[in-house]
Parts: C-alpha cells; sequence; structure tokens
C-alpha cells in the first residue's frame, strides 16, 4: 500500500487524469474499479461485486506480504479471516495512543516497512522482522525473535543467561570446569570435564565442536618433553591411538569437554 487512504462518496468532477497543480481534488477519481459514478456524482459499486473479508473494527491500512493480506493495529482486535494476518504497532513512548492512519506499507530487506500515524499526531517508522510464536519445549537460539501467544505488539530477542566463556585459542591451559567456546559462534559453550596431561592445555588446531547438547569433544595436543613432566598412562575410557596398543601416549594432553546451551 503507497499513499494515503481517501474515503469518498462522492464524486462530482468523475474521471479526471489531468495533472493538478497543488494535488489532485478529493472531488475526482483517477480511476475506479467494481463500480461507477452515477448521474448524481454518487459512486456505487458495480452489481455482483463480491465482499470477501470483514474485518474487526480497529484495523488500519492493507498490504499484500508474503503471500497474505496484512492490516495493522495498535490493540488485539481479535480473530483475524483465514489469509489475513494483524500487525500490532506501539507507540514508542504513549501507551494510550491509538493507531490512525497507515501511510505506507511494503516489503523492504524482507520484512515489512510501516509508516504509522498516532492520535497524538507524531509519525513513526516501522521496520516489522519476523518473529514465531511462543511454543513450550522449544530450543531457541541466541537472538531468536518470538512473539507472545496472545500478540502485543511487541518481539521479544533471545539473549545468554550465562557471561560468555573463554574463546578458544590454541595452547592455552586449561583445568575441569573452564567453559570453552568456538571462534565461531554456534549456540554452544563446552565445558570441561576431563583434563590430562601435564600441563593440559589446548592444541595448536581448533576442534571440530558437536553443536549438540550433551555432546562430548575431545581435542588433544602434543607436550614437549620437559624431562619426564609428560602425561605416560592416557584417562580412563580412552582407546589405544596411533599403533601404541597399550594405549599409552608419552608427550600428549588434552581435554575433553561437553557441549551445553
Amino acid at each position: 500500500m503507497a499513499g494515503r487512504l481517501q474515503q469518498l462518496s462522492s464524486a462530482e468532477g468523475g474521471i479526471d487524469r489531468r495533472k493538478i497543480k497543488g494535488g489532485a481534488s478529493n472531488k475526482t477519481l483517477y480511476d475506479l474499479i467494481n463500480g461507477y459514478v452515477d448521474a448524481s456524482g454518487s459512486i456505487v459499486s458495480r452489481p455482483g461485486t463480491v465482499e470477501d473479508y470483514v474485518l474487526p473494527a480497529g484495523t488500519r491500512g492493507m498490504c499484500a506480504f508474503n503471500g497474505a493480506l496484512v492490516v495493522f493495529s495498535s490493540i488485539n482486535v481479535g480473530a483475524m479471516p483465514a489469509g489475513v494476518t494483524d500487525e500490532i504497532l506501539t507507540h514508542p513512548t504513549d501507551p494510550a495512543a491509538t493507531l490512525v492512519e497507515i501511510h505506507y506499507a511494503g516489503p523492504m530487506m524482507g520484512a515489512l516497512y510501516v509508516v504509522a500515524e498516532w492520535s497524538d499526531g507524531a509519525v513513526f517508522h516501522y521496520w516489522l522482522l519476523g518473529a514465531e510464536t511462543w511454543q513450550a519445549d522449544t530450543t531457541y537460539e541466541l537472538y531468536d525473535l518470538v512473539s507472545p501467544t496472545v500478540l502485543n505488539g511487541l518481539a521479544y530477542k533471545a539473549f545468554r543467561l550465562t557471561e560468555p566463556g573463554e574463546i578458544w585459542a590454541a595452547g592455552v591451559e586449561h583445568a575441569v570446569g573452564d567453559v570453552v567456546e568456538p571462534t565461531v559462534f554456534n549456540g554452544y559453550e563446552y565445558v570441561c570435564i576431563e583434563a590430562y596431561g601435564s600441563p593440559a592445555r589446548s592444541g595448536t588446531t581448533e576442534p571440530t565442536w558437536i553443536a549438540s547438547d550433551g555432546a562430548l569433544v575431545t581435542e588433544e595436543a602434543d607436550i614437549a618433553d620437559s624431562g619426564g613432566g609428560g602425561q605416560t598412562t592416557p584417562p580412563p575410557g580412552v582407546p589405544p591411538r596411533y599403533d601404541n596398543p597399550g594405549g599409552n601416549r608419552p608427550n600428549t594432553g588434552g581435554t575433553e569437554t561437553r557441549a551445553e546451551k
């Protein structure tokens, strides 16, 4: 929808497509679809015109977006007809203000861009990013947008509840309980549940982080021989590797971490 909606009950000048200095007159029409102007100047709907929707009171404007019709309101107006979505807008500073008019609504960069006028005369611009309706027992990623099941004109962004863990780096000493995050955030942090070696530290190559709850990530690091201080016996549960039948890996160290949201 572009431009301002003008309610017309009569068109004394009929159809006029001339360019008029100062703007078109509200007594003339540029075009008229599914209707006609009778001898008295009244606008009459063409016989056979079908009414597709009856919208609840309080809605303003209309546009097409993502295969559906979208209208706007400042309160929850209730159930909408099939194929029509109501986007609730909120006044940034005055909760008592009501929506008066939609000056423009249309797609921009994958979301709806809306220019709305309020009862206090203020005009605000909105960019309506899509938000999923909240669902129980659902995992939401960082910065996901969620709207309440009863719409209130607000969307809620998911943020983390804890402080960020240490970003993984090569050659860093670790102990059980340390929290590490990948250099490229994947929605998980990893808690060290086992550390071995003297010292136990990260390797030179970042491990492949498994992005699932409870996943185990094992990291190994070579340790320079410092006169017998290296780990000679692997921790329990570590299988033989590197053609060493006994499972002993002299001069190695590393950590095992568990993925947590």
